[in-house]
């Protein structure tokens, strides 16, 4: 594409694909985004059985739709995914001669402008609702906002880990790899028995091994064919086992407010078994997705278009629930049909078409900021590979810490996100 002059289309980023690319690597993270916004529309409470205007989760109402959990928790997959085109794209970079700041500064320059965007608009919602006397509602909408933002946090650690992850796991993919593995074991015992601090480190390790399979895959060490299948069997099995055994794993595979042992915070021995299986068992059909999706270019056009919006997609699908929620708060009151009665499901389709329609135009505005990022120029990091991994933690706190619910942590989180925005992840 640098030799012409065409315009950067989809239809012409997919004519230009090179024949050996792993088309379903970019499906899958597409499908992820949207699995993610169409459970949480659905699994949002707005009312709870006391009338109480909340933030909360089906689950915590019906635990018996915790199985549906293993059809839509596909963060697992999106950290393989990640990990697939890290490998990637590393190996790229150091075949230039590229050090690991600017690799991750690239990284995140791409992935955090439209989290940034995100933490400005709900730090003037907040100011302006705080000048009218409506902080309060302002500061539960902007927790509501910031429930897919876990993720993210997790993810720039690992984005910032993976320079130095891929070089070791190369060397020793067995050794390293059940170096990590061993330590979360140890983490997750430590858990159990109710070991303070020590056992969170799992937030990095668990998810961290995700990207490792990801790797693992990049670098054809997963299996095929027969093998593959009976891998993976092997793996729904035993994650099955785990949370049938009476022991401490629930069924659900997301977490949910006054959940005990939650699954993902941090991730748990349950998770990782169920995780790998999903995975493994996309992998197995990644490539009839690939060749399906290389013969149908209109098909793969259209996945490359939803890829330039895909994170916009995941981080305003909240704010959209949001935003229908206060519009019918406000206007016509909104239902206080019981959690999981067949009035409340029917009044999930138009909620859930409405926060579509919402996040419609929404989309439209700000993933004009994720494509720029997209295609931005790189340009080196100022600074030291200290300083950028400093960054990096930093961005994570604050995306942990807005997560949190705590009025204090949101506002001071949003406006450190928004100070980075201005000053590390600026792409002029």
């Amino acid at each position: 594409m640098s030799n012409t002059t065409a315009p950067l289309t989809a239809a012409n980023l997919a004519a230009a694909t090179k024949s050996d690319r792993n088309r379903a690597v970019d499906l899958y993270r597409v499908i992820a985004m949207i699995a993610v916004a169409i459970g949480h529309w659905l699994a949002m409470v707005a009312i709870d059985d006391d009338g109480e205007l909340v933030g909360g989760n089906a689950l915590e109402f019906i635990p018996e739709l915790s199985w549906a959990t293993w059809l839509l928790q596909v963060m697992p997959l999106f950290f393989v995914v990640g990990g697939f085109s890290s490998a990637i794209s590393l190996d790229s970079h150091n075949a230039k001669g590229g050090n690991a700041q600017d690799w991750i500064a690239a990284r995140l320059r791409r992935m955090m402008p439209p989290a940034i965007t995100l933490a400005g608009v709900w730090l003037a919602v907040i100011a302006i609702a705080a000048i009218v006397g409506q902080a309060p509602l302002a500061i539960q909408g902007a927790a509501a906002a910031a429930i897919p933002l876990w993720f993210l946090a997790n993810y720039t650690i690992d984005t910032a880990l993976a320079p130095f992850v891929l070089p070791r796991f190369r060397r020793n993919p067995v050794g390293f790899g059940g170096a990590i593995l061993g330590t979360f074991l140890a983490l997750e015992a430590m858990r159990i028995a109710d070991v303070p601090v020590l056992p969170h480190l799992n937030w990095v390790l668990g998810w961290l091994a995700f990207q490792m399979l990801g790797m693992a895959w990049r670098d054809g060490l997963i299996p095929t064919g027969r093998t593959l299948v009976a891998l993976a069997g092997t793996f729904w099995a035993a994650a099955l086992a785990a949370v049938l055994s009476g022991g401490p794993w629930h069924t659900s595979m997301v977490n949910f407010p006054g959940m005990e042992n939650s699954p993902t915070a941090p991730p748990t021995l349950a998770l990782l078994l169920f995780g790998t299986a999903y995975s493994l068992t996309a992998i197995h059909f990644a490539p009839r997705i690939s060749d399906w999706l290389a013969e149908r270019p209109k098909a793969w056009a259209g996945v490359i278009a939803a890829n330039t919006v895909a994170m916009s997609v995941y981080l305003w699908h909240m704010t959209a629930a949001v935003i229908v929620m206060a519009a019918t708060h406000m206007t016509i009151g909104l239902s206080d049909a019981a959690v999981g009665s067949a009035e409340w499901w029917i009044l999930k389709v138009p909620s859930v078409l409405a926060a579509s329609l919402v996040l419609a135009p929404i989309v439209a505005l700000v993933s004009r900021i994720e494509r720029n990022a997209l295609l931005a120029p790189r340009r080196a990091w100022n600074g030291s590979l200290a300083s950028m991994m400093a960054t990096a933690a930093a961005t994570s706190f604050a995306l942990k810490f807005w997560t949190s619910g705590n009025p204090v942590l949101i506002v001071g989180s949003c406006a450190v996100l928004v100070i980075l925005g201005r000053t590390a992840y600026a792409t002029k």
